[in-house]
């Protein structure tokens, strides 16, 4: 009987640029006038191609790519047991997760892996140069990111903005120094600088970051184009009150990644980042220094004052599935994205009385478990009760009819 091999098509490039996009339907090309000449010659095989997947604009240091995720899923799936691609850079820069994968995921999973340009057949005996290949191959992306870097460093130590996009409120001015690029920033003349000032000046009268967001999505204030869901938040404007370009202070190298390979970004010691040239900015540096050392403050005074209520983090809505928070005034819960303004979901509430009722009533009924007896008089119930009974609870309401439903899923069967 013929061996049947469902092949997938792997191609990537690295970047978004026009020359490189060009080269994935280079690569596929290629491996499909490849595949087809391995149909004529092998006689004793059947080759069927199932899928092309292609990666454009992820690294090969990482596996964290859309089309690689859905080809191992495909893989676990077994609609695929053959992987082709043109060579070991294009499957990965990473030489201790590719030797994973051939060396011990795709055999475990009789996985077909050819490498064309490196003469890689895995059905043949596992060539020992791979292991090399693959260090070379992660070696030219370290020397990549090293050089990068060096730009970078240099680029800042020459006092140029390395942002990919200004701060909000400002604009990107590019000139040139000897004969090298020098982005610097200068005030934006479209009135968001006005809005900027408005920040410092509200959280100087005593707002607190989330209360400053809420204001501008009430006001239906534009926020920068970064922000999600189109509203601001509490960390937009935490970003802008610490931002020291706004006081014409061009600090850089705040954050980094810890390496190549890892995209995690960490927070700089302030005595490491690079200054460079000052500029006008928008807010003059005492208001600066002034609302640094009240952020400083108010951190350092702020204290819980009560307990943390009997259904925090186990109270959703129906609608937007936000958690709902309590509400002192009002003595029970309300939804998270009905509070924060940009009409994200509608005011959805329950008071705190009616779900202890409630959860008593369904208590009544029965539990498992006598242990949870002594629990049937709501009025008894602790934060640590809630927890060790509730895992999750739901509230639907009509807003047309007031009717409110509440869905409660215990850690364990009622009778």
């Amino acid at each position: 009987m013929r061996k049947q091999w469902n092949v997938a098509i792997y191609a990537r490039v690295s970047t978004d640029k026009k020359e490189q996009q060009e080269s994935i339907p280079a690569q596929i090309d290629s491996l499909k006038r490849w595949l087809y000449s391995k149909m004529k010659i092998d006689k004793a095989c059947d080759y069927k191609l199932i899928d092309i997947y292609e990666d454009q604009g992820f690294s090969g240091s990482s596996f964290h790519r859309d089309s690689f995720i859905r080809m191992k899923e495909d893989v676990d799936k077994n609609k695929i047991n053959m992987i082709l691609t043109r060579d070991l850079s294009r499957f990965s820069r990473n030489y201790i997760m590719a030797g994973y994968y051939l060396e011990e995921y795709f055999q475990l999973k009789g996985i077909r892996f050819v490498s064309v340009l490196d003469n890689v057949d895995t059905i043949e005996e596992y060539n020992d140069i791979i292991p090399f290949k693959n260090i070379l191959n992660e070696m030219y992306v370290k020397d990549c990111s090293r050089r990068t870097k060096d730009g970078i460093m240099q680029r800042m130590l020459r006092g140029s903005c390395i942002s990919s996009r200004p701060p909000y409120g400002l604009r990107f001015k590019t000139t040139s120094i000897d004969n090298k690029k020098h982005v610097q920033l200068i005030k934006e003349d479209n009135g968001t600088e006005k809005i900027v000032k408005k920040i410092f000046k509200l959280y100087l009268d005593g707002y607190g970051f989330q209360k400053i967001a809420n204001y501008l999505n009430l006001k239906q204030v534009p926020p920068p184009t970064s922000s999600g869901d189109g509203l601001w938040t509490n960390n937009t404007i935490r970003y802008i009150l610490t931002n020291p370009k706004y006081a014409g202070i061009m600090a850089q190298h705040r954050w980094s990644k810890v390496n190549y390979k890892i995209k995690k970004v960490v927070e700089i010691p302030r005595e490491e980042w690079i200054i460079g040239e000052k500029y006008k900015g928008i807010i003059d540096k005492k208001t600066f220094e002034k609302v640094q050392k009240t952020i400083a403050n108010r951190k350092k005074n702020y204290r819980y004052k009560g307990d943390i209520h009997l259904f925090s983090s186990v109270l959703f809505c129906n609608e937007c599935k936000a958690p709902m928070y309590y509400r002192k005034s009002y003595k029970g819960y309300k939804c998270k994205n009905s509070q924060i303004g940009g009409k994200i979901c509608t005011a959805h509430s329950i008071k705190e009385e009616i779900l202890l009722e409630e959860i008593s009533k369904k208590i009544q009924q029965g539990v498992d478990k006598k242990e949870h007896k002594h629990m049937i008089n709501f009025k008894e119930f602790k934060r640590s009760d809630i927890e060790e009974l509730v895992d999750k609870i739901i509230v639907h309401e009509d807003k047309l009819t007031g009717y409110k439903e509440i869905k409660i899923y215990f850690k364990f069967s009622l009778v």
